[in-house]
């Protein structure tokens, strides 16, 4: 049997975690199998993200006719983003090409909840797809609209930073990575390290996804902000850091987070973050950043500190790209059978 196809349908060229799920899967396909992809997003205004739509319909369809892949791989979130890719799919199904839909978005079930909830039930049900998940957590909370025989695949990484001479310092490093959205947290992280602060602590933070600090007690040179960053020097806060925080009201299975893991930085998250890190110490909820501080206090002495970053590293063996790779070979060959 040759090599088969599968193509990735998603936000390839923007910003965030969904682009890096994509390219670390085609870098990592499962045995037998080659990855394309088509992008389907643009981060420009409305005008830009139709054009982008009607670009990836029109290399699809061209795909298709010369059938150059076997699946249908679809990345998707709620609201425009869901609304663009129906409509792909609809195309795919008319060819009669297998579909996964991987759920990236920890808000879906907000989605579904709303008037378009029927539609979305209706579309994910139809034969011949299959619907993949981040975290089991969301089997149950999805469940009326999802198909009963949904699976869950994580995400993964390999490690972006070499971080085995890492130590502590006189000051202890923050780092937030997310993009600049809702209920992502940046201004609780500031809060994180008024309060290290307030306990007589040294402590600076870097956060990526925002251009203008919000208004703070913190002196102006303990807190950056980064805007937008390469995959490089992604790599290299994540070397300089002490910590990742992640106090995201939503998102669960955060690229960022499984990134740290896989390179030794302990991620402190919020409570939607729990199944992706596994270890009790590392969550908190989102009442009190001073709560925050006490504990990246606690956890900053070396011997808890060295005895934390081992724990990370075996958590994240859960996200090799080695373990999910299989996982994925399983569900294609299956949808071919």
């Amino acid at each position: 049997m040759g090599t088969r196809t599968v193509m990735h349908i998603g936000p390839w060229d923007s910003q965030g975690g969904m682009s890096s799920v994509m390219k670390s899967l085609e870098a990592n396909p499962p045995e037998g199998w080659s990855a394309i992809h088509i992008s389907s997003h643009s981060e420009g205004g409305f005008f830009h993200k139709i054009r982008a739509y009607r670009s990836a319909r029109k290399r699809m369809v061209s795909a298709m006719d010369y059938g150059r892949f076997d699946i249908a791989h679809f990345h998707v979130t709620h609201s425009m983003s869901w609304w663009r890719k129906d409509r792909l799919m609809k195309i795919c199904e008319r060819k009669g090409i297998p579909i996964v839909i991987h759920i990236h978005s920890g808000r879906f079930q907000e989605f579904c909840s709303g008037i378009m909830g029927n539609s979305v039930r209706r579309s994910l049900n139809r034969r011949n797809k299959k619907v993949v998940l981040l975290e089991n957590r969301w089997l149950e909370l999805l469940s009326p609209w999802i198909p009963s025989d949904s699976l869950v695949i994580p995400n993964s990484s390999e490690s972006i930073a070499n971080r085995s001479e890492h130590s502590l310092g006189p000051e202890i490093r923050l780092l937030v990575m997310s993009r600049n959205s809702r209920g992502k947290g940046h201004e609780f992280a500031i809060g994180v390290v008024e309060s290290l602060q307030e306990l007589g602590i040294e402590a600076v933070l870097r956060m990526t996804g925002i251009e203008k600090l919000p208004e703070s007690k913190a002196p102006p040179e303990s807190v950056e902000a980064l805007g937008w960053v390469s995959m490089e020097r992604r790599g290299e806060l994540v070397l300089w850091a002490d910590f990742l925080l992640q106090p995201s009201e939503f998102e669960g299975s955060s690229m960022s987070v499984i990134e740290a893991m896989a390179s030794g930085l302990p991620p402190m998250v919020s409570v939607a973050s729990k199944e992706t890190v596994g270890l009790r110490s590392l969550v908190l909820p989102l009442e009190s950043p001073r709560k925050w501080a006490e504990r990246i206090s606690q956890l900053s002495h070396e011997e808890e500190y060295l005895e934390t970053v081992s724990s990370v590293r075996r958590e994240a063996e859960r996200f090799s790209p080695e373990a999910t790779r299989e996982q994925w070979g399983k569900l294609y060959e299956s949808m071919l059978e």
